[in-house]
């Protein structure tokens, strides 16, 4: 799948089949998910060109970076990797040489490119990628569980940085599929309630479904309902922002208790204006912004979680489509769904 402009939609054309150079995997796709960041890139909407305005991004353009597959080819110079290996990708791609990699921060490399979107992506029969970014899954994990890990590795690391401690009470702004791991997460982690805010009712049923205490913003007053449920702690301990939604902001400050935890994972697509005094340094409030997944903490936290069945990946995906019924998926997205899975086997869509 090509993004060949920047417009709207994406062409579905037949490419030279890949050759790897000397750091780099040929991969065979298995399954592969739908973003948000995907949507945004399909429909080249604000929030598309505000986010690639800090990366450089090339067309045409093989959408799509979140997958797992099989291992097919490999550089000469590969040696951690070997054909027929299972594996997902990291996406931002570190450069290993900035001072962000030499401390360890090499998710938020100084040269970053982005798989999907500075480097071809995975929405093809075959793909290409750097070695160093491939994660090999453990043994037992399916294609689809596989492919739901980058995205997954979103709400670990959310959840990493939340430092629930046991007992607290842990609130989720968004019910997508990001919100619906955190949700599975922030309860294996210890929280005594999570409590889930949306305004789609087929999400909030799949959050309610998760044990979530849910709130429809669209018929309650959130803050209101909110100060209710931890009345004695004045609000929730830690809040985890997964909207992307600008107007948020304007509330969810009132929800987290003194000295309680923020933390932003999904981008607006516009400027949030924050009053610092009374929401951040009179509140006590500890405020850390989230971008990607910890090398390789992250993914072996979340390994760690899957293979000992703690948490379900699956339970975020409502729809499955063959690659060339991509249209079709993209317009499921805007609808009643969660995650959206492109496989290479089906016989029906779920």
């Amino acid at each position: 799948m090509i993004k060949a402009e920047p417009d709207f939609g994406a062409k579905y054309i037949e490419i030279n089949h890949p050759k790897p150079n000397a750091k780099e995997i040929v991969v065979r796709p298995e399954a592969a998910a739908i973003c948000g960041t995907d949507i945004h890139l399909y429909e080249w909407d604000e929030a598309a060109v505000n986010f690639t305005k800090n990366f450089q991004i090339n067309f045409p353009l093989v959408l799509g970076h979140e997958f797992s597959g099989e291992v097919v080819e490999l550089g000469s110079e590969v040696k951690n990797i070997k054909a027929g290996d299972w594996v997902a990708l990291e996406t931002h791609i570190p450069c290993g040489k900035c001072y962000q990699c030499s401390i360890g921060n090499r998710h938020n490399c100084q040269n970053m490119g982005l798989y999907g979107i500075t480097y071809n992506g995975c929405f093809a029969d075959y793909a290409i990628a750097p070695a160093e970014v491939a994660f090999v899954l453990p043994e037992g994990v399916s294609y689809e569980e596989g492919a739901l890990f980058e995205p997954a590795g979103v709400a670990m690391r959310a959840i990493e940085e939340a430092a629930i401690q046991p007992g607290d009470t842990v609130l989720i702004y968004g019910c997508g599929p990001i919100g619906q791991l955190a949700i599975q997460m922030a309860n294996v982690c210890g929280a005594a309630k999570v409590i889930a805010i949306d305004i789609n009712p087929f999400r909030i049923n799949m959050a309610r479904a998760l044990q979530a205490t849910t709130i429809n913003a669209k018929e309650k007053d959130a803050v209101a309902v909110v100060k209710e449920f931890t009345r004695d702690k004045g609000g929730v301990d830690v809040a985890i922002e997964l909207t992307g939604s600008s107007s948020v902001y304007k509330n969810i400050f009132e929800m987290i208790r003194l000295e309680g935890r923020l933390v932003t994972v999904v981008h607006p697509s516009k400027e949030v204006a924050i009053n610092i005094t009374k929401d951040v340094n009179q509140k006590g409030l500890a405020l850390k912004g989230v971008f990607g997944r910890r090398i390789w903490s992250t993914w072996q936290h979340l390994a760690g979680l899957v293979e000992e069945k703690k948490i379900d990946l699956l339970k975020v995906v409502t729809h499955r489509f063959k690659l060339d019924q991509y249209e079709e998926a993209f317009k499921k997205a805007n609808e009643d769904a969660c995650k959206i899975l492109f496989v290479q086997n089906i016989n029906i869509n779920e």
